[in-house]
Parts: structure tokens; sequence; C-alpha cells
């Protein structure tokens, strides 16, 4: 995969937990644990995003100084408000996960727009591997990975219904331990199943 189409299609499954997550905000108090799973995964994938997009510059020697990293800051004390349990302030939280989406949204942006700027700002040939993360749906590891089908039959996962689903959020409705079912995944990149 080329370095530049990585970051985009990070920054595309970041907008779809945003948008999931301010429609979610909508629903108030009634949502606060739906919010704390959803925060828990968007800090998770906001993590990987910065790592990734922390190799993609060094690999391209480039020196970029990464935005993202006080929106996860703001995200982890979201978190950490969250697990307070019912003495959390859902409004409070809403504020914070408002300002959040409004920060964050404009950063994609701006790095989307200075890759375009830059013309060609990768190296010829340069491409980088994503590895198998929790927050990849089981359509997107499957486009990348045929030969994991196995797997998820053994599982019986299928994939018309739950395609769409981040193995986090699989091995949560399927009573599967995620990191377990990660190792497994990424197992079966290098070996065949059997």
């Amino acid at each position: 995969m080329d370095m530049e189409e990585a970051l985009r299609q990070d920054h595309a499954s970041l907008r779809r937990k945003l948008a999931l997550l301010a429609s979610v905000l909508q629903m108030g108090p009634e949502a606060r644990f739906v919010l704390r799973e959803m925060c828990f995964s968007l800090q998770r994938l906001l993590q990987e995003h910065i790592e990734r997009e922390q190799q993609l510059m060094a690999s391209a020697g480039r020196i970029h100084a990464n935005e993202h990293k006080q929106t996860l800051l703001q995200l982890r004390g979201v978190n950490e408000l969250l697990l307070g349990g019912v003495r959390a302030s859902v409004p409070r939280v809403i504020v914070r996960l408002s300002h959040l989406i409004d920060d964050l949204e404009p950063q994609m942006a701006a790095q989307e727009d200075a890759l375009a700027a830059l013309g060609a700002p990768w190296p010829a040939g340069s491409r980088v591997d994503v590895p198998i993360s929790g927050v990849m749906s089981v359509n997107e590891i499957l486009r990348r990975y045929p030969h994991t089908q196995p797997l998820f039959e053994q599982f019986h996962i299928n994939r018309l219904q739950e395609g769409y689903e981040s193995v986090d959020e699989l091995a949560w409705r399927h009573g599967l331990d995620a990191s377990q079912l990660l190792e497994r995944l990424r197992q079966a990149v290098t070996s065949p199943i059997n």
C-alpha cells in the first residue's frame, strides 16, 4: 500500500468513527456505556494512526510535528472521566467530545491538503504494510489478506452481517478475547490456516 493512501485510509476510518460518535452524543445520558466503548475504540484507532504516521514520515525522511497528540491526550482525559461510571458527568463528557471532534476534523483536512500540495510526497516505490489491528473491519482484513477467511469461518463470523465491524467489536459480540483473535489473525497472515 502506498504511504499516502495509508494515511488517507486512517483518516477515513477516523472520520467514520467520529460521525458515529457525533450521533451517539445526541443520545445524552442514556449513551454512557456506548460512549465509553466508542471512546476507547477511538483512542486505539488514533494511537495506531499516530504511530503509523510517525513511521511513514520517518521512512520518507520527513520531520513532522504530530498535531494529533494533543487530541489523543484530550481523548484519554475523556476516557478517565468515563471510567468514573455513573458518577461521570455525561454533559461534561459530551462537551469535551464535541470539542475533540471539532479539533480532529480540521487536523486531518490540513494534513491531506499538505500531502496534496506536495505533489509526489513519498519516495518512489515506498510502501507500508498495515498490520492487522483491532480497529480494522472484517471486510478490510479479508480484502488485504483473503487467506484469513477460514479463521473467520471457524468462529462462525458472518461476513455479510458483520463485515463492517471492527475486530474489537466482533470479539466483544462473540465473547472472544480480542487480543487472542488478533494474534490468530496475524498468524494466519504469515502461515496458512489448517
